[in-house]
């Protein structure tokens, strides 16, 4: 025993196998380089779910461990197949009897795995000149820079190593970070994930460049999109929302009937799969939550979508995510110290961030916490209809527990009854509570501040000195404390309520289970709800807390939304701490990361600069495309600054000189809604009659906007913050990108204004440490709308001067590629941008 177990292994074995009452218990074990299994992790007790549980956690060293009861250690039939399917997983198999004093040895050990590295020539017979790829590519053209960044994500793989890879537009990215990742997975038989910020860069990657790569290669890999689990529909809960054909009024239960009539049809079950867009309120009724998923006890365990999905993620080499579901799955690795086993993703060690200038906003909005009315109407709503007092989880609950209860459990049925009418009392002052609470704060706000609420722009303000020494603050805080204490009272009886249901019998606990569940989940909820307001009391240093007043629309009227809003100042070390000390490789690839050709801003706004020396690389590619040629960026330089007198005027007269002489086929990109609203407004009748179609933001979901642009060569696009990056319109659709004003966020939001104000209180620049690199990576983004193939030309018209006439412009234009630029007065300008859309149109 000595020889296979630690002492403590076995102590800890024997302990698991006590509470199962000395019943068959799994455990995953590690072993160490004497071959003992010095870690034991108890999976599961034995039943029919156990070893699919058990392979889809292990990994290659790992030893599977159970007990036999009997103390007969000789393996069954079903042993000797199990152990052969974890063989083949290079995990070995050990029986022990129940007091771990003998061990019977059915698969020994395998030696740790050695990892094998991805050569640079298994990487240039793929992507080199004379590589598969080429020849698969009719139209196929030499891309050293691609071969150049797949090498660098190949050594970051071999060596353990962090990267950041800027590749400008054009050098093929994804496929240089998919090849490398490709060959570890497959010779390592260890998944990798890639992440990314945009729907549709995964969509580009799951249904275009991995089946490109499958066929091309010929390797065979299997790559899943991983979903959050919102995003699929929930078998149990729609059992319960079908049998509340009150839940919702008349035409949202048209489309609740509609969701429940294609669960029947659908094998994937995802929101994506339906045929219209759900809404909110409809589909939070049926989706997957975790705080209301009975697993392998609910009746749909084995048909259920989400856990479909997710065995499906456990068989797959490369799992595409976005940052947001990464994130999750780091927070809950952090909060339970696992990082070999499940969590919301299978366990990995090699992420690949693509569109990593996200990071920082991602981690920050994870990280952040916000408390209106809606977030305590949404829990109440579901434990007591507003309207309908005879609906809703509580009264559900009562009708089931009076129809399973024996009718000899009177007393018991009376205390349950008299504990679930107090908790329907209490539903209905928290939710009056929450709205009077709330809309006081909101006028309290807007007394103090000398302003009223209207329906421009929200009132906001910091909690910071010396509003938090106002009588004013004093009065607020008082009524958030009072909001924690009844939210905290009434998660609090809901527990209560649960533990009393612990004297139910057997069978009507069985009966009861799914319903128990679901009021679990409120109870959570709404402690947390009192968890964000304590954080928005709590006046950390390393927090931003704010309070944020607007009208807005409350059921079918107008009325008072206050928002009590927390995020943290820096996500750098959270960052640090979660990814980069705990994986293996970390890839962060954009077209634009680097500031003036660095990457300072970036790596320390994401606490790449804080990682151990040495092991973080960097390089930066410049795009293969000649912009000398095929771009013109172009600078009046006698126009007012943004905000001056005749500036809005100006960019009205520019933009539809600008666009008649390009012929429409332009995106006209804005930093602020209201003036795009105003030009949008002025310029549409004019250009509409000379046969230009104006299209904005706003007026039709974006996917059409965007549709409607390509296949329109007259349409002119309005666009604001979406439109600035992730749009790709290769050829003659776009020809022009008119940059109204240069993209700084407004300084006075909170969470921006504080950080600005840590970097000041530590000797920095908060304009030129943050501010502008801020702004010249969402430039750079907009800039890149333009040229998205070699053959494509156009001009970029920034109508904002400061590029030219301030000491920081230079960093804007310096962070652009090589183009042709003109910076002179407008009839020079338009002189230009006329003759080189002459050359285009000119007959080649």
């Amino acid at each position: 025993m000595n020889q296979s177990f630690t002492a403590e292994t076995r102590l800890l074995m024997r302990h698991a196998i006590a509470a199962a009452g000395g019943n068959e218990v799994f455990f995953l074990g590690r072993a160490d380089s004497e071959g003992r299994v010095c870690d034991a992790e108890t999976l599961a007790r034995g039943n029919a779910e156990a070893v699919p549980a058990i392979l889809q956690v292990c990994r290659h060293g790992d030893v599977v461990i159970h007990n036999h009861p009997s103390g007969n250690l000789r393996p069954s039939r079903a042993d000797i197949e199990i152990a052969g399917r974890l063989g083949e997983l290079g995990v070995g198999f050990f029986i022990v009897d129940n007091p771990v004093e003998n061990v019977y040895r059915v698969v020994e050990p395998f030696a740790p795995h050695r990892e094998e590295d991805v050569a640079p020539e298994r990487i240039d017979g793929i992507l080199g000149p004379e590589g598969l790829v080429a020849r698969s590519l009719p139209d196929y053209e030499d891309r050293p820079e691609q071969l150049r960044m797949a090498f660098a994500v190949g050594e970051a793989f071999n060596h353990g190593r962090l990267a950041v890879i800027e590749a400008g537009t054009g050098t093929g990215k994804s496929l240089a970070y998919l090849v490398p990742a490709i060959l570890w997975a497959l010779a390592n038989r260890e998944r990798v994930v890639v992440s990314t910020n945009t729907i549709n860069l995964q969509e580009q990657l799951i249904r275009k460049d991995l089946p490109f790569l499958r066929r091309a290669t010929n390797l065979e890999f299997r790559a899943v999109l991983v979903k959050g689990r919102s995003n699929y529909f929930c078998k149990r809960r729609a059992e319960t929302a079908r049998l509340e054909p009150g839940l919702f009024e008349e035409e949202l239960s048209g489309e609740l009937r509609a969701i429940l009539d294609w669960a029947e049809r659908t094998s994937d079950g995802s929101k994506e799969e339906l045929p219209f867009l759900p809404k909110e309120q409809v589909w939070e009724e049926v989706r997957c939550e975790i705080d209301q998923c009975a697993r392998v006890r609910c009746a749909h365990y084995a048909g259920c979508f989400f856990h479909k999905a997710r065995r499906l993620a456990a068989q797959a080499d490369l799992l595409v995510v976005n940052h947001a579901l990464l994130l999750s799955d780091l927070a809950l690795r952090m909060a339970t110290d696992n990082y070999t086993t499940a969590a919301v993703l299978p366990p990995f060690d090699r992420i690949i961030l693509d569109e990593a200038h996200h990071l920082e906003d991602v981690a920050t909005n994870f990280l952040a916490g916000q408390v209106t009315r809606f977030s305590f109407s949404r829990q109440l709503g579901k434990l007591r209809h507003p309207r309908k007092p005879e609906r809703g989880l509580l009264p559900r609950f009562l009708n089931a527990l009076a129809r399973e209860l024996p009718e000899n459990e009177d007393r018991l049925y009376r205390e349950l009854h008299g504990q679930v009418e107090e908790l329907l009392s209490a539903c209905q002052a928290l939710g009056e509570q929450a709205v009077f609470n709330l809309e006081a704060i909101g006028e309290e706000l807007a007394r103090a501040l000398g302003k009223a609420i209207g329906p421009g722009e929200a009132l906001k303000q910091r909690l910071v000195p010396p509003f938090t020494a106002s009588p004013a603050w004093e009065s607020m805080r008082e009524r958030v404390r009072e909001l924690i204490q009844a939210g905290d009272g009434l998660g609090r009886k809901l527990r209560e309520l649960l533990k009393a249901c612990e004297a139910l019998p057997e069978a009507t606990l069985e009966q009861l289970h799914g319903q128990l569940l679901d009021l679990r989940a409120p109870a959570g909820r709404l402690e947390g709800i009192a968890g964000d307001l304590r954080a928005f009391l709590a006046e950390e240093p390393e927090t931003c807390a704010w309070l944020e007043v607007s009208q807005g629309r409350i059921g079918r009227g107008m009325g008072i939304v206050t928002r009590l809003q927390t995020a943290p100042l820096a996500v750098a070390g959270s960052l640090k701490q979660g990814i980069y000390d705990r994986y293996k490789t970390v890839v962060m690839t954009s077209a634009t990361l680097t500031v003036g050709q660095s990457f300072r801003y970036f790596e320390e706004r994401v606490g790449l600069d804080r990682t151990e020396p040495g092991r973080l690389s960097e390089l930066l590619l410049a795009s293969p495309f000649d912009f000398a040629r095929q771009a013109l960026l172009a600078i009046p330089t006698d126009l007012p600054e943004p905000g001056r007198p005749g500036y809005p005027e100006q960019v009205r007269d520019l933009t539809e000189q600008a666009i008649l002489a390009a012929g429409g086929r332009s995106f006209v990109l804005f930093t602020a809604y209201s003036l795009l609203r105003r030009v949008h407004g002025e310029l549409a009748p004019v250009l509409g009659a000379r046969g230009y179609h104006c299209l904005r933001q706003g007026e039709d979901s974006r996917h059409r906007l965007l549709k409607t642009f390509r296949d329109d060569p007259a349409s002119v696009l309005f666009g604001t913050d979406s439109f600035w990056e992730g749009v790709d319109v290769p050829g003659r659709a776009l020809e022009q990108v008119i940059i109204t004003r240069l993209p700084f966020k407004v300084p006075t939001e909170p969470v921006l204004e504080a950080r600005a104000e840590a970097i000041e209180a530590q000797g920095g620049d908060a304009f030129m440490d943050y501010t502008v690199p801020q702004a010249v990576i969402k430039f750079k983004q907009g800039f890149g709308r333009l040229i998205r193939h070699r053959d494509d030309r156009g001009v970029v018209l920034i109508l904002d001067t400061r590029v030219v006439k301030k000491g920081y412009g230079r960093i804007f234009l310096r962070s652009l590629p090589a183009a042709r630029t003109l910076a002179a007065p407008t009839v020079e300008v338009l002189e230009a941008m006329r003759s080189f859309f002459r050359q285009e149109d000119a007959p080649k």
